[in-house]
């Protein structure tokens, strides 16, 4: 398990990290959320000893990265796509890092291979793309073979199909009982990987649950076409339904799924020409949080 604890951290007159706290489970994708600027990067730092919190601490499995020896093959993470050097091989990049891990050439091959890079491997990384770089940072996260992951952005620069790929390596990951890490500025783009969310802005905590708990949260929409629009609109004020957007002939209700909008247009003896809900997406309940608003 991955946590932290009391967080804090002060550059100034900013406060970057601001009592923070959450815990990332083993066997779990926990993404770490929050705008650019939250201080996603400053805890990530802070957990990696880079830079030294006013108070607080992160701990791996019980201890800080400080207490760890030999931290490459326990905690693995990725922090920027950029820091290779340029004419290095991808391969070369990973040898350089290969003795202090204490791993072997093959590892390394294993790895270019696992992460779709094997036919790049003596190419140098000045020439990779932003998403082979990022394919290249993971190779090296994962080289020591850690139990602990922690990726920041892992899906940026990638294309649709490597953004699939990033998905399906840290389910797999999560699935080998690692605790996995990722952090994002975007819900939508890690919706489909997590299990576990946590939500921060302006250096606080503000939401942190399962994924499935958050959905919970969003409250349905639904679209509904009547045939008599006047007379849905007497029944929609009748029942009570929030309708924010009624406008052409549709309506958006908030509330009351697709199921009891109809039994009541049904027994209203009304007919409905389209019934269709319209899920919440999560990224708008996320961005109603981090803005600081309470999610209706």
């Amino acid at each position: 398990m991955i946590e932290v604890a009391q967080l804090t951290k002060q550059f100034g007159n900013l406060k970057a990290v601001d009592n923070l706290s959450f815990k990332a489970q083993p066997g779990r994708v926990t993404g770490f959320l929050g705008p650019n600027g939250a201080g996603k990067t400053t805890t990530l730092r802070s957990a990696l000893a880079l830079i030294r919190p006013n108070t607080g601490q992160v701990t791996f499995g019980g201890r800080t990265y400080s207490q760890i020896k030999q931290p490459a093959r326990h905690v693995g993470v990725t922090l920027e796509a950029s820091s290779f050097h340029p004419g290095r091989s991808g391969l070369n990049h990973l040898l350089t890092l290969a003795p202090g891990i204490g791993v072997k050439k093959a590892r390394c091959l294993q790895l270019l291979e696992q992460v779709g890079l094997s036919n790049a491997i003596n190419k140098r990384v000045g020439e990779y793309s932003m998403g082979m770089r990022g394919r290249l940072a993971l190779a090296g996260a994962m080289l020591g073979d850690p139990e602990f992951l922690m990726f920041d952005e892992p899906t940026n620069g990638l294309d649709p199909e490597g953004i699939v790929w990033v998905r399906q390596l840290l389910r797999s990951l999560a699935g080998e009982g690692r605790t996995v890490l990722i952090s994002s500025h975007l819900l939508g783009e890690v919706e489909n990987t997590v299990d576990d969310v946590v939500v921060i802005t302006h250096g606080r905590l503000v939401h942190a649950s399962s994924l499935e708990d958050m959905r919970r949260l969003a409250v349905p929409r639904t679209l509904v076409r009547p045939a008599d629009p006047a007379a849905f609109a007497q029944l929609a004020a009748a029942s009570g339904w929030q309708v924010p957007d009624a406008q052409g002939g549709h309506f958006t209700i908030e509330g009351p799924e697709a199921a009891a909008i109809g039994q009541a247009a049904f027994a209203a003896g009304l007919e409905l020409h389209q019934l269709a809900t319209l899920r919440q997406g999560l990224e708008q309940l996320y961005f109603a949080m981090t803005e600081g608003s309470k999610p209706r």
